[in-house]
């Protein structure tokens, strides 16, 4: 699933990354959340890949639009792209759904990123990769980069999906700490995605880390060191 909304030339360059792809057989979801600039001429350009395009006239936000993609889905598995990302390994599609075709009892897996500072300016990034350790530390972040993520999409459903609460922050990280319920996690140590690192004013970020607050504190019984976690979070909050 793609999202995008006024970013024709991002855009453009995240579908790229999927048309290089090695794997064949995969269709590709744009939501055009009411983009006013030439978003729909972008994604025309690559209608040979199988795209279906969900057109809103009116933007109806993230979250909303990450829910309706879901649903649209016609895969068993789906994978993530934000429109100001690419995927930078030729076989992340390939590599992901191979292990989830291996491993039946694993819901989500995710990798590291590239993520850009600045003009010829980048830092790798990894996560934790197995199950335990992704668990061990869930409750202090987000354990996987959105863009890097595929997952079974009868289980993303089974756990009820993006929920909408007005926010339009975190809602891959409500899903993902729902989805360990039904399945085991995994991070390949691989770079899959360059990552454009988003840019939040002091009151949005204030805005994310209540939410991350309360996201917590709904799974502090599934996850451990939710104590610890939720000092950490109040601290930063102070600043």
């Amino acid at each position: 699933m793609v999202l995008t909304k006024n970013r024709a030339p991002l855009l453009r360059e995240a579908l790229e990354s999927i048309r290089q792809q090695s794997l064949a057989d995969f269709e590709v979801v744009v939501v055009n959340d009411g983009s006013t600039d030439g978003t729909s001429q972008a994604i025309e350009t690559f209608k040979h890949l199988n795209i279906k395009t969900l057109k809103h006239e009116t933007s109806t936000g993230i979250i909303a639009s990450r829910q309706e993609a879901l649903l649209e889905s016609a895969g068993e598995y789906v994978a993530v792209l934000d429109d100001d990302d690419e995927w930078v390994d030729v076989d992340k599609l390939k590599k992901q759904a191979e292990f989830l075709d291996a491993h039946p009892e694993y819901s989500i897996v995710g990798g590291g990123i590239r993520a850009e500072l600045g003009i010829k300016n980048y830092e790798l990034r990894m996560r934790p990769a197995t199950d335990e350790r992704i668990r061990e530390t869930m409750l202090f972040r987000n354990n996987f980069f959105t863009s890097t993520v595929m997952f079974r999409k009868d289980a993303a459903i089974k756990a009820g999906g993006f929920i909408s609460d007005g926010t339009d922050l975190a809602e891959d990280y409500d899903l993902w700490l729902r989805m360990s319920n039904i399945g085991k996690m995994y991070n390949f140590p691989l770079v899959f995605t360059c990552y454009r690192l988003p840019s939040y004013n002091k009151d949005r970020f204030k805005q994310f880390l209540r939410k991350q607050l309360q996201l917590i504190k709904k799974h502090r019984s599934d996850y451990p060191f939710y104590f610890i976690a939720s000092i950490i979070i109040r601290i930063r909050l102070l600043f």
